[in-house]
């Protein structure tokens, strides 16, 4: 099992919406503070490897509104 895993400065609806989008990957998310704690997980067979997942915690962390565009 290949795990990643990050605090992201987000709610956990605005990551469930994002989240959604993610196939074959096990999710765990917990508030934590600020922000919420995000684990994902790809088993060892999936074609998938650790960076694989942490640039998916990359694109979840990344801005998805631009406040004063």
């Amino acid at each position: 099992m290949i795990e990643v895993a990050r605090t992201l400065m987000k709610s956990e609806p605005e990551l469930a919406d994002l989240i959604a989008e993610v196939e074959g990957i096990e999710v765990t998310m917990a508030e934590k503070g600020f922000g919420t704690r995000v684990a994902l997980r790809a088993k060892d067979g999936s074609g998938l490897e650790e960076a694989d997942l942490e640039g998916v915690l990359d694109r979840l962390a990344e801005p998805q509104k631009q406040p004063f565009a």
